[in-house]
């Protein structure tokens, strides 16, 4: 009965550890998909939050470990004198309550000495001289109470000094021990903030190796169907390096470098949003991440829908010229429009069924559907544009 009470208590601890593992585990899960669901600059500044967070664990663990370091030598020492206080102590009680013993005997035999004289004694010369006996010995008693008493109040101060003594090192000892608790602690954190810094760079790492394969992707699917033309990429696709200001750290460009004659301003009309509510979740534009220097063009906005399962719609009226999945941007649909534009709608989870090449859609018709997020890029005779110049944002 015994064996099997052990057995289910430990099956029971070892099903509660599992339950606390796999919590910790979703917890860590939850938090791997809110960082990959991040904004690229939004991620670089947890990376940079978490670096400073550390650096700031780091000194505190420095300083504390240094003060823990002094103390301990002392507490070596404290905790021998304690021992030797305590058994002083002991001591000390033992002789007290020796003097607490004595002291009721004397005191009772002094009583004794002092009771009244009975009624109808007659004193003779043997009971004069008895009295007088009697008064030496109350003398001598009360004499010894006396001395008996300042060595007991002698010892009760002892005690009290040895036990103020005890007690401040008990503090002493409490206030490292809690130091090392504290130590403890900041290690933990230590560690975490380490565990979630490797996640946090490694996702980071794959969003800029992702970011620059749907750039190429896109690049060679415009190219082959002469959106724009690839002698303007080349010198974009290369990775080049350049001086920051004022910084000797360098910077690799990657993707176009459509600046100058490849990027133009939009002066049109504005028309409709691909999306009815949205926000963005990646600018149009250079962008150079703080982590590992990179200069990224983005030929794109990264429009995040407020609801998911949201209908994408053309902005423009125009002709289906490419709508099929893709390794990279899942699906992918660009339709031709009036005056040299192009509309590209990248990482669509759908395409509606009636979006063929050939096909000619009418502004705000369904080209298809996404879950969170639409990649949006616009293209006029051979030159990029900002998509959020040509949509309105009300």
């Amino acid at each position: 009965m015994r064996k099997l009470f052990l057995f289910s208590l430990f099956s029971l601890l070892l099903f509660a550890n599992g339950i606390a593992e796999k919590t910790k585990d979703l917890k860590e899960n939850e938090r791997v998909q809110q960082q990959l669901s991040k904004k690229l600059e939004d991620l670089a500044q947890d990376i940079l939050s978490g670096e400073k967070n550390l650096k700031n664990l780091s000194e505190q663990i420095n300083i504390l470990s240094s003060q823990t370091s002094k103390l301990e030598a002392n507490v070596k020492i404290q905790n021998k004198e304690l021992s030797t206080l305590n058994n002083q102590n002991k001591e000390l009680l033992r002789i007290k309550s020796l003097m607490e013993s004595k002291l009721i005997s004397l005191m009772a035999k002094d009583f004794a000495y002092d009771l009244p004289i009975p009624e109808g004694y007659i004193e003779g010369e043997e009971s004069f001289m008895a009295f007088e006996l009697l008064g030496s010995l109350d003398k001598v008693l009360s004499e010894e109470i006396s001395k008996l008493s300042k060595d007991y109040e002698g010892v009760n101060l002892l005690i009290e000094n040895k036990q103020k003594q005890i007690e401040q090192i008990r503090l002493n000892l409490k206030n490292y021990n809690e130091q090392l608790k504290e130590l403890q602690i900041l290690k933990n954190r230590q560690i975490k903030e380490i565990n979630q810094q490797k996640t946090d760079r490694q996702i980071y790492a794959k969003k800029l190796d992702n970011l620059k394969a749907q750039q190429e992707e896109l690049r060679a699917t415009l190219d082959k169907l002469k959106i724009i033309d690839k002698k303007e990429q080349t010198k974009g696709q290369k990775e080049e390096t350049s001086k920051v200001a004022n910084n000797n750290q360098k910077i690799r460009q990657i993707g176009s470098s459509y600046q100058g004659s490849s990027v133009k301003r939009y002066t049109g009309k504005k028309t409709i949003a691909p999306l009815d509510s949205f926000t963005i979740k990646q600018k149009f534009g250079n962008y150079v991440d703080p982590i590992y220097n990179i200069k990224i063009f983005n030929e794109n906005v990264v429009l995040r829908s407020k609801k998911t399962d949201a209908t994408v719609k053309s902005v423009l009226d125009g002709r289906v010229v490419f709508a099929k999945n893709t390794t990279m941007l899942q699906r992918v649909v660009i339709i031709e429009h009036s005056d040299g534009i192009h509309t590209i709608y990248a990482h669509l989870d759908k395409i509606a069924p009636n979006i063929k090449v050939g096909k000619r859609v009418k502004k705000g018709a369904v080209v298809g559907r996404i879950k969170d997020d639409l990649t949006f890029e616009v293209t006029q005779k051979n030159f990029h544009i900002n998509p959020l110049e040509l949509i309105s944002l009300n």
